[in-house]
C-alpha cells in the first residue's frame, strides 16, 4: 500500500478534485468508465459529464484532500467537501481505478 499526499495524486485524480464549473469528462474519464454515487451508476463520458454538471450546479462543491492511499490499481482518496448541501462540510471517501492510458476507469463513493 502506498500513501499519497494531495500533491502526488495521479494526474486525472488531481484534475477531478481541482475542477471548477464545466469540465469535459472525456478528458479525464475512459470511454467505458463508470461512476457510482448516491445509489446511481453513470456510464461513459456523456452520462458522467451530466453527473458532474449536476453535482456542480446542485452543491457547488469544493474539495480539500485529507489523504490518499493506493493498493494495486485502486486509489482511495479521503477528502473534505464543502458546498450548498445539508451537513456541509463533510468528510467522504472515493475509490478510483485508472486505465492503461491514465484515465479514470471507475469511481465509487464509499
Amino acid at each position: 500500500m502506498t500513501d499519497l499526499s494531495p500533491f502526488t495524486l495521479p494526474q486525472p485524480l488531481a484534475r477531478y478534485f481541482e475542477r471548477r464549473g464545466n469540465v469535459d469528462a472525456a478528458t479525464i474519464f475512459a470511454p467505458a468508465a463508470t461512476v457510482t454515487d448516491e445509489g446511481h451508476t453513470y456510464r461513459g463520458p456523456t452520462e458522467i459529464g451530466h453527473w458532474l454538471r449536476s453535482v456542480e450546479q446542485r452543491y457547488r462543491p469544493r474539495y480539500r484532500i485529507l489523504g490518499a492511499e493506493t493498493h494495486d490499481r485502486r486509489t482511495v482518496v479521503t477528502f473534505e467537501v464543502s458546498g450548498t448541501f445539508p451537513g456541509s462540510p463533510a468528510v467522504l471517501r472515493q475509490a478510483f481505478r485508472l486505465d492503461n492510458a491514465a484515465r479514470i476507469e471507475s469511481l465509487e463513493t464509499l
